[in-house]
């Protein structure tokens, strides 16, 4: 049948009628854009249902179904079967396929072109040397390599070396607290989060009233002449940097209906706060207005470890070696600084080695044009045999923390442990944030820069000397690793998983908080 005529046919199902000429215009269309008449005449349906016009096909509403249909599917069809089937190759890649498969006619050579087929090319580092694998000029010219830069305690003859072969345990502070397993993000509620976060103030309301004997809270929102205790979390008025005159405090829904209110901290003689912090003082609310606090309660500082630690089988010494990514320069993927730290590690035989992430950093210059010959988890399974590599002849243990920023791994905090088909007794795959027991020794260990994230928004008066054991302090005494709030736009935070497995519930012996800010190590309240 003449495809005239099956138009025809298709538009009487729907009781239509068309000229000669409409017909001519539709069977055009079917040619242009390799379609049959049954499609044809539903895409007109279609359009002229959703432009609400006159069902009866005219020329100038097919020129319109034409433009803003038929050349717009026609457009995407064609991209899709480019992506399928033209090969991208970067400069690396390119000089892999020779000009000798080529005859001076510009006709391939038929028996190169079959062995190609029969011997596909492996993109690794082992078959190539693409630039992300070249040496970086960085670290070629640093300067100060294996300097002491900072100290804490009698460093004075002490033997970093260790000859014993023991073999110290790893495990958790709290099994039933860790995270083990990737999990499913982005499914969170907001009244899940404001329940979360109200329970932290509730939490919170009773280490105070066991520390400073408070039996009754305040209603921040109620009238009173007379001073109350209150408790409350730290808010912004705005969307800029926190400052004296935007401070807003919010009560529980228990003791204050989720109530919010100005706060006016002129009377006091020193604080230092930031949104998200939960704080509690005394205060009064005259008027109803506004929340005028006399003083701020100190913080309440997790307790420690009830189990004192006990280092005789590792004859009254543990060594531990920490470093945080990333593991490369920004300009290269040599991983020349995880390669020197892994020499220092097979000389000097530590009991642990701590590995912070990122391994396969997001922010690397190569990573983020795509400049990379391998998968990203491919990438991270090389890196993870090169770490074992090295410790294979030793009683040495490598812990690894992940790290949000990894390209190859969940991002999102909480972060799961690392996925690995190289599991040994030698490698111990951590959460992060988590808590380590090393022999009885507790470390707290984070790979997200906190500090300076709350170095941004904390504000303190006066200008308080020793700030950053100021912002490690706030981490303990908010019992989490990530108290700010609402947090920084760098971090995603799941607070279902964030409640679970992101407290600080015990004073960790060590607090590993890898930043930009300087390096600094510091005795907080007990925890270094």
């Amino acid at each position: 049948m003449d495809i005239t005529n099956e138009i025809s046919d298709q538009l009487e199902e729907f009781s239509l009628s068309a000229s000669e000429e409409i017909l001519l215009k539709m069977k055009e269309f079917c040619f242009a854009y390799n379609c049959t008449a049954e499609h044809i005449v539903d895409t007109w349906v279609a359009f002229s249902a959703t432009k609400k016009c006159d069902m009866q096909p005219t020329l100038g509403m097919l020129d319109h179904m034409e433009k803003e249909v038929l050349m717009k599917n026609s457009n995407k069809s064609t991209k899709n079967r480019k992506s399928v089937t033209t090969p991208v190759y970067n400069s690396a890649t390119i000089d892999l396929f020779s000009d000798d498969r080529y005859d001076i006619s510009g006709e391939p050579d038929r028996r190169n072109s079959a062995s190609v087929k029969k011997s596909p090319i492996i993109f690794s580092p082992n078959s190539l040397t693409p630039t992300c694998f070249t040496p970086s000029r960085k670290f070629a010219s640093r300067t100060g390599a294996g300097e002491v830069v900072c100290s804490f305690g009698d460093t004075q003859n002490v033997g970093w070396k260790l000859s014993d072969e023991f073999s110290c345990s790893i495990i958790p502070y709290n099994e039933k607290a860790t995270l083990q397993d990737s999990y499913h993000f982005m499914c969170e509620k907001l009244r899940d989060r404001a329940s979360i976060l109200n329970d932290m103030i509730q939490d919170a309301a009773q280490y105070f009233e066991g520390k400073y004997d408070i039996h009754e809270w305040g209603h921040i929102q109620l009238p009173s002449v007379e001073t109350v205790s209150v408790i409350g979390r730290i808010c912004s008025d705005g969307s800029g940097r926190l400052t004296a005159s935007s401070l807003l405090f919010e009560g529980s829904q228990e003791m204050c209906s989720g109530a919010m209110i100005p706060l006016d901290v002129s009377r006091l003689e020193s604080f230092s706060l930031f949104p998200g912090q939960i704080i509690a003082g005394t205060g009064i609310n005259s008027l109803g207005k506004k929340i005028i606090l006399n003083n701020i309660y100190e913080g309440v500082f997790p307790l420690p470890s009830p189990e004192v630690p006990d280092l005789a089988n590792c004859f009254d010494s543990l060594s531990v070696v920490v470093a945080a990514g990333p593991f490369a320069t920004s300009d290269s993927l040599s991983y020349e600084p995880l390669n020197d730290l892994m020499k220092y590690v097979k000389t000097n035989l530590p009991h642990v080695v701590i590995l912070i992430g990122p391994l396969v950093d997001i922010n690397n210059d190569l990573i983020e044009k795509g400049d990379v010959n391998e998968t990203y988890d491919e990438l991270f399974q090389n890196l993870i045999a090169e770490i074992l590599k090295h410790i294979e002849s030793s009683s040495t243990k490598v812990v690894l923390v992940p790290s949000f920023k990894d390209a190859h791994h969940d991002f999102v905090y909480p972060t799961p442990p690392y996925k690995t088909k190289m599991l040994t007794k030698r490698l111990f795959l951590a959460s992060d944030p988590c808590i380590l027991n090393i022999e009885g020794v507790l470390f707290g260990v984070t790979s997200v820069d906190v500090l300076f994230h709350l170095g941004k928004e904390e504000i303190s008066f006066p200008q308080l000397p020793d700030r950053l054991g100021r912002l490690c302090g706030h981490l303990l005494t908010q019992r989490n690793f990530y108290p700010l709030y609402p947090p920084s736009e760098d971090i995603n935070i799941d607070y279902l998983q964030f409640e679970l497995y992101s407290g600080l519930p015990v004073r960790p012996h060590v607090l590993i908080l890898p930043s930009d800010l300087r390096y600094f190590i510091k005795d907080i309240n007990g925890c270094c």
